[in-house]
């Protein structure tokens, strides 16, 4: 009995892909000459932002608009406000961030510019970090020299992109 790959099973794979291959080219093809004339013709309202196709059993296609949420984090790069007394503690932007945002950050990293240099508040997922800068989180806000209208950017494993959040200080 002979085991691996050989020219028999190499074969009928092959038969199988190269027409599976062609074919959903030729649909796609098809689909981008559709939406050409679409467009060149004004005869109808062109494909939006999504086209599905499906050919398990026949062929079906389905086309959508997707639509943007404004505080997506994966498209949209909006900042977010944050109301906190000057008086308030780093530690009440990690709880506030960690459960009222709906960001789910659970390792933050909390970086902003102070003094014209980008300075590092806290950092989570590094120990040695996270041991050097735990005592700014019982630092209030004026302490570390943050203002009004400022800018914290949050980086977090969890989450692909970096969340601004801009705080209002009263």
């Amino acid at each position: 009995m002979t085991h691996g790959v050989t020219y028999r099973l190499t074969q009928g794979v092959t038969k199988r892909i190269i027409p599976a291959v062609a074919s959903t080219n030729a649909t796609i093809a098809a689909a981008c000459v559709t939406e050409c004339l679409k467009i060149a013709t004004a005869s109808y309202h062109h494909l939006d932002n999504y086209l599905m196709f499906n050919n398990v059993e026949g062929v079906y296609t389905f086309a959508f608009t997707s639509e943007r949420k404004d505080n997506c984090l994966a498209c949209s790069r909006a900042s977010q406000q944050l109301t906190f007394a000057g008086s308030d503690p780093l530690q009440a932007f990690l709880d506030t961030i960690g459960t009222e945002t709906g960001f789910n950050l659970r390792k933050p990293t909390l970086t902003a510019m102070v003094g014209g240099e980008n300075k590092t508040l806290y950092m989570s997922n590094l120990p040695q970090m996270e041991e050097a800068l735990r005592p700014n989180l019982a630092l209030s806000f004026h302490e570390l020299n943050m203002q009004d209208g400022q800018e914290i950017v949050v980086t977090d494993p969890g989450v692909k992109m970096p969340v601004h959040f801009i705080l209002t200080l009263t």
